[in-house]
């Protein structure tokens, strides 16, 4: 989402979790289409290009989002600014070109004359944008993916979930407790020393963005330049390495660390204080690189340990990938992919994906058990077949198998020559073994074939603590090619 990786996780009834989860990835993409400017075709690139000055037309939601936006830029003293699209291109943070060197004051100096929350008008009656400035372009890199976070929680929320963790990039909402916990445990990376860390949260209807200068960086003359671009100098804030902030909401949160960071510890600690249940941890280093902490006043109410640790529970990774490492008595289900997503990573040329309900004949039930090895129950699949115009990409399958204790739900795409095009984890139930996720994992199926042999150890190399896992992956990926082949394979 906006360019980086959402993963939701929630405890509870099977159905309930999957239905809303999949409803909240709906819903984030949805918003993702609004609000991303990574995408050519959304309403805010559709802004964008109009760069103009002038009126044009933007859905209700749209101009909401940017009224919120608006209000925290008077709040920060213009240190938030949703205007400062010119500046995050300027600096090779946004889409396009990346850069290594800093741009001239010349440069700076004109992107600047574009920038400012004052000249933008909302005109809630005509449902239309004003731009009063040339080349004006909006950015909603610090609240919308907070704002999509939010939705996610109450389409999830609507669908019965109360127990949940939704977390993209830098931002995440807990949603409720795991069950017998007080919160979600949360740990905040230190934002110079990769791997310690520097407090443990245990969250519950609570939100947690971190804004940190080593997500986008990049050193010039031994100095670090981050895509953290102060709106009101036109240069990346300088002095902060990360600020933390948990809040009611995600995208208070992420507004709020985005202020946070380019006000600084004393001015940021003000406008925290500004907002109710707003708590936040200042990491700041001096010229001569020492690291210093200052935590506001309620900041310790949320925090279970306030000293680097190398304990595990929900790890944050470069970026705060939030992946479930807490082993719990209760249920968990994570979903790391919806299948459209998925679908078109296997088959990005395609224009459509054509359903296809197969239930085999009792010969094909035989040749795909013969093949795939091992008996099966069931005989009715869903294929989805990517097709070009009249040329067919590929097909997929979705399939499920256990792990340990509970099904994995894959998606297993074939190429139309019985080769194994892409094969990915789609929901994670396992309270361990999550690293089959990972491309260097699947990858290993990649133009496999019914023939080749799958043979975990041997012919797949497994992971470490995910042995059950790896065999149940190695298996959908045999049966999806033997279903394919008593289906579809010609000759």
């Amino acid at each position: 989402m906006m360019g980086s990786p959402v993963e939701i996780t929630a405890y509870g009834e099977k159905e309930i979790c999957s239905n809303g989860i999949e409803a909240a990835f709906l819903e984030i993409g949805r918003i993702e289409r609004l609000l991303s400017v990574y995408q050519p075709d959304s309403v805010l690139s559709r802004v964008n290009r109009f760069s103009k000055k002038g009126f044009i037309s933007v859905p209700r939601e749209v101009l909401d989002l940017l009224s919120e936006s608006i209000r925290y830029a008077k709040e920060s003293q213009g240190a938030f600014d949703i205007t400062a699209g010119p500046l995050v291109r300027l600096w090779g943070f946004g889409p396009g070109k990346e850069r290594g060197e800093p741009p001239s004051r010349e440069e700076i100096a004109a992107a600047c004359r574009s920038v400012g929350s004052e000249h933008v008008r909302i005109h809630f009656d005509s449902g239309e944008l004003e731009l009063l400035q040339e080349g004006m372009e909006l950015n909603l890199g610090g609240i919308g993916k907070g704002y999509a976070i939010d939705r996610a929680a109450h389409v999830l929320k609507a669908f019965g979930v109360t127990r949940a963790l939704i977390s993209s990039g830098s931002t995440l909402f807990a949603l409720g407790s795991p069950p017998g916990q007080r919160g979600w445990p949360v740990l905040i990376r230190h934002p110079r020393l990769e791997k310690e860390e520097i407090g443990t949260l245990f969250l519950c209807h609570q939100a947690l963005s971190t804004s940190g200068d080593y997500e986008k960086f990049f050193v010039f003359q031994g100095r670090r330049f981050s895509h953290l671009i102060d709106p009101r100098t036109g240069a990346p804030a300088a002095w902060m390495a990360s600020v933390s902030v948990v809040a009611p909401g995600a995208m208070e949160a992420d507004a709020l660390s985005t202020a946070g960071f380019i006000l600084g510890e004393r001015e940021g600690s003000a406008l925290l204080k500004r907002f109710s249940g707003a708590e936040g941890l200042f990491v700041a280093e001096s010229s001569e690189g020492n690291v210093s902490f200052h935590a506001t006043t309620e900041w310790r109410r949320v925090e279970a340990s306030y000293s680097p640790s190398r304990r595990r529970f929900l790890t944050l990774l470069s970026g705060f990938f939030i992946g479930l490492m807490v082993p719990l008595p209760a249920r968990a289900t994570v979903v790391y992919a919806k299948e459209e997503e998925a679908l078109r990573r296997m088959m990005p040329e395609a224009d459509r994906f054509d359903a296809d309900e197969i239930d085999l004949s009792p010969d094909q039930l035989s040749k795909a058990q013969n093949l795939t090895g091992k008996g099966f129950r069931d005989k009715k699949f869903l294929f989805k077949i990517g097709r070009k115009g009249k040329e067919t990409v590929g097909y997929a399958v979705r399939l499920e198998a256990i792990g340990k204790e509970r099904p994995i739900t894959f998606l297993i795409g074939i190429n139309s020559d019985g080769t194994v095009k892409g094969a990915e984890v789609l929901i994670y139930r396992e309270s361990e073994g999550s690293e089959i996720r990972h491309p260097r994992f699947m990858a290993q199926f990649l133009r496999k074939t019914v023939e080749d042999p799958l043979r975990p150890g041997q012919d797949i190399q497994v992971i470490s603590g995910a042995t059950l896992s790896s065999r149940a992956a190695a298996y959908v990926v045999r049966k999806a090619l033997s279903i394919f082949e008593a289906v579809y394979k010609k000759g």
